[in-house]
């Protein structure tokens, strides 16, 4: 009994011996510390500089040169008094609150014109997207001088449940702006969206960076947004790329003439609400404005002989067309635009449009989502000014946009179901629209028309709007066969 616990016992000192042997051996140890998994943020800030009729919206200053909150007009005599003339359209980088408005304007006149550059600052890689919503546009009252503009009939200018004029009578152009407040030569293809207030306000959201526009996500540096407003006609007059200072300095780069502007719009308001939204771009490749997730498929390659062309779609608006029917107009105008497969070096398209009058909708551009936005704005109603739809596509195609006809040749694509009936009298509303079409073909444009319904007199499209020989008028019983026609439509020579 007595070797076997002594046995037992030199086994355990045998062991301990070789546990100390093996600590001895080399080693080492690295220690990584206080590691942290944070989840990351998205700060969406805004701020705005703006210009009225050329006077500077600037932070008011106190006495000891400290801001006061509020912005003045930069030629008030009273400035920095805050009984002085206060403004709402300029202020820094922050999270919009009540009060801070683009637009507060209370005595608009004829050829009044307004310039801001908003800028948009957003602290990871992220989609971008904004929304103007029309909330109230309001006939209010009538004047006298109002009254005898529609005909002097007691309270015809007022219709207590219809629009005003002041919408129809209010252009804007939208460009994406290098931050200086000016339109410079630089920003032309830049232009997001162009056209009077009722046609491009209050339509689809616009897509600023989403997986349908070209360059990719926004932030972290500064996107900026320029846009500018004239009360009548919109010139665009460039200036000089990168040349100094602001519009106090240099100007706009645009022209604004209130001439045209009748009694009509007197007392009308306008009012509405601009939102943005931010939401990440990684792991959201396929992220869209619109909340539709895009199908991939192969980008349709259009004929070789047409891969350059600066195709202007003229589009009717008019009364004639109802809701349905211009959700397919819609519907099938954006599927041909898919088909143009718009790229810098590609075709270019842009939009114009026409109901009691013409309107230019979209630019000449390679963005589809550019396109898309201008005619999912478009709404219905008036009468068939077709000569001026023409002469908005012609001029764009006469354009600093528009390039070298012998590469990237011009092309018109129009479509309507009506009769010329303005402008007036309305029984040269036909002749003026084909002299309009002449000019055009005679600056070498190639002018196509879609015929829908029974209305339109097929004769008159074909010889004196479309351009000579076969394929150039096509007919459909409705606006259903619009996009099958499309569809088909061969550009090429």
């Amino acid at each position: 009994m007595r070797k076997i616990l002594t046995g037992i016992f030199i086994l355990g000192i045998s062991a301990a011996v070789v546990f100390g042997v093996t600590r001895a051996f080399f080693s080492d140890t690295e220690t990584s510390k206080d590691n942290v998994l944070q989840a990351g943020a998205l700060d969406l800030k805004i701020d705005n500089t703006c210009y009225y009729n050329g006077q500077a919206c600037v932070p008011a200053l106190g006495p000891d040169d400290q801001e006061l909150g509020y912005s003045v007009w930069s030629d008030n005599p009273h400035r920095g008094n805050p009984e002085g003339e206060r403004c709402t359209c300029t202020w820094k980088s922050k999270d919009l609150e009540p009060g801070d408005v683009f637009f507060d304007l209370h005595d608009l006149k004829p050829g009044d014109w307004e310039e801001d550059t908003i800028s948009i600052n957003v602290d990871n890689p992220s989609w971008l997207c904004a929304d103007i919503k029309v909330t109230r546009d309001a006939d209010n009252s009538c004047t006298e001088p109002e009254q005898a503009a529609v005909g002097g009939e007691s309270g015809a200018c007022v219709d207590p449940d219809g629009d005003g004029e002041l919408a129809e009578n209010l252009y804007f152009v939208f460009w994406k702006d290098d931050g200086d407040n000016v339109f410079e030569e630089g920003e032309t293809e830049g232009i997001l969206t162009e056209g009077t207030a009722d046609n491009i306000l209050g339509g689809a959201k616009w897509a600023l960076a989403d997986s349908s526009t070209r360059g990719g996500p926004i932030g972290p540096d500064t996107y900026y947004i320029g846009k500018f407003f004239c009360f009548g006609k919109i010139g665009l007059d460039p200036e000089p790329e990168g040349e100094g200072g602001p519009v106090g300095e240099r100007g706009t780069g645009f022209t604004c003439d209130g001439k045209l502007v009748d009694n009509k719009p007197q007392t009308d308001s306008l009012e509405g609400d601009i939102s943005f939204y931010a939401e990440q771009a990684r792991h959201n490749e396929g992220f869209s404005c619109t909340g539709e997730t895009p199908t991939p498929s192969a980008s349709p390659t259009p004929p070789q002989a047409c891969n350059n062309a600066d195709v202007m779609l003229v589009l009717d608006r008019s009364g004639s067309i109802d809701s349905g029917e211009l959700g397919t107009l819609k519907t099938a105008a954006n599927s041909f635009v898919t088909t143009l497969a718009l790229s810098p070096s590609g075709n270019h398209a842009g939009e114009s449009s026409f109901a009691d009058t013409g309107s230019l909708d979209q630019t000449l551009t390679d963005s589809s989502a550019a396109m898309n936005t201008a005619i999912n704005a478009l709404s219905s109603g008036g009468f068939t000014n077709l000569k001026e739809g023409i002469d908005f596509a012609n001029t764009e195609l006469a354009s600093v946009r528009d390039r070298a006809d012998g590469s990237s040749p011009d092309k018109m694509v129009i479509i309507t179901d009506g009769n010329p009936n303005r402008p007036l009298p309305e029984g040269t509303a036909d002749d003026v629209a084909k002299t309009s079409a002449d000019t055009a073909k005679g600056a070498g444009v190639e002018i196509f028309v879609v015929g829908i319904g029974g209305d339109v007199n097929a004769t008159y499209l074909t010889n004196d709007i479309a351009s000579a020989g076969a394929g150039h008028y096509f007919s459909g019983a409705n606006y259903t066969d619009l996009q099958t026609i499309l569809d088909n439509l061969d550009l090429c020579d």
